[in-house]
C-alpha cells in the first residue's frame, strides 16, 4: 500500500508554535524612571495573574590585581523585567525601551490581542508619560513537519514555487537550507520592515522517534514613526489606541504573506483567509 506523505501543522488546526508582540519608545527611561515605573506596575500585573520572575544578571569588576572579577547578582537598576503567567505560556518583559508581550500556546488572535490589552496597555500607559512609541512589531514563527524521511522529502507539497519570499536558489536544495529576506516599505507614513526566514531542518517531535524533518516560517512587521522621508506622526497620536491598531493592520497583513509562501491546500487546513495577488521581493 502506497503512503500519502504529507506536511502537517504541528499543531492540529494551527501551525504558529509562538508569538510575540513589542513595543519599542524612544528616548529609554533612566535607571531611576525605570525602577519607579516597575514599583507602579507591578502590582497591576500581579493582579492581573502574572508573577515576577527571578532575573540574574552578569557582571565583572575590576579586581585590586588589575584582573576582571565576575559578578552575579539580580537584574540591576535598568535591566529586564519579566512577568509571566503560572503555566510559563505567556510573558510580558519589561525594558527601558520597550515591552514584549510573548506566548508560546496560541489558539487565535482575538485571546492573543486581549492579552496584550489586558496586559501590555496599563505598562504602556505609565511609559507614555516620559517616552513616546518608536515601533511595534509582531512576530509569528510557524513550523510544518513531513511525515516521512529526507529520502522521500518533497517541499513542493508545502511551499509554493516561485515565492517571492524565498531565495530560489536555496529552495532548490534537497535538504537543510535557509532563506531570509527584507525590506522596508512606506506603509501609511510609516517605515515597515518585513522580514521572513525558511528554515529546513530537523526536529524531535517525540523523545521516542527519530528527529523529522520539517520547515519553520518566521515572519514579522516591524512599523517604525517618525522616520525622516517615511513620514510624521504627532506624538499625541501615539496611544495605546495606535499600538492596537497597528497590531491588527500587521496581524492580516502576516497572513497574507504566509498564504503567499504555502500552498492553497496548507493555508485552507490552518484557515487562512483567501490571498489576493501581491509581489514580493526576496
Amino acid at each position: 500500500m502506497t503512503v500519502d506523505l504529507q506536511f502537517a501543522p504541528v499543531f492540529p488546526r494551527h501551525a504558529i508554535e509562538r508569538c510575540a508582540a513589542t513595543v519599542g519608545f524612544v528616548p529609554a527611561l533612566p535607571d531611576k524612571a525605570f525602577d519607579r515605573l516597575i514599583a507602579a506596575v507591578t502590582p497591576i500585573l500581579q493582579n492581573a495573574g502574572l508573577i515576577p520572575q527571578a532575573t540574574v544578571s552578569i557582571g565583572f569588576m575590576v579586581g585590586p590585581d588589575g584582573k576582571m572579577v565576575p559578578m552575579d547578582g539580580g537584574a540591576p537598576g535598568g535591566g529586564p523585567r519579566v512577568f509571566s503567567l503560572p503555566d510559563q505560556t505567556s510573558a510580558l518583559t519589561i525594558t527601558p525601551d520597550g515591552l514584549v508581550w510573548a506566548i508560546s500556546t496560541y489558539v487565535r488572535w482575538q485571546p492573543f490581542v486581549g492579552g496584550v490589552e489586558k496586559n501590555v496597555l496599563p505598562v504602556l500607559k505609565e511609559f507614555l508619560s516620559d517616552v513616546s512609541i518608536a515601533a511595534v512589531k509582531l512576530e509569528y514563527w510557524d513550523r510544518f513537519l513531513w511525515s516521512g524521511t529526507w529520502e522521500n522529502f518533497d517541499v513542493g507539497k508545502l511551499l509554493k514555487k516561485g515565492s517571492g519570499f524565498i531565495a530560489q536558489e536555496a529552495a532548490t536544495r534537497p535538504k537543510q537550507w535557509h532563506s531570509h529576506s527584507g525590506w522596508f516599505d512606506n506603509e501609511a507614513g510609516l517605515r515597515r520592515l518585513t522580514n521572513v526566514n525558511v528554515d529546513l531542518a530537523e526536529v524531535a517531535v517525540d523523545p521516542s522517534l527519530p528527529p523529522r524533518p520539517s520547515v519553520g516560517i518566521y515572519s514579522s512587521l516591524t512599523d517604525q514613526t517618525n522616520v525622516p522621508e517615511y513620514g510624521m506622526i504627532d506624538i499625541s497620536a501615539l496611544g495605546e489606541s495606535f499600538v492596537v491598531e497597528r497590531l491588527e493592520h500587521q496581524h492580516l497583513a502576516l497572513k497574507d504573506i504566509l498564504g503567499h509562501i504555502i500552498t492553497d491546500e496548507m493555508a485552507t487546513r490552518i484557515g487562512l483567509n483567501p490571498r489576493k495577488p501581491q509581489n514580493a521581493g526576496a
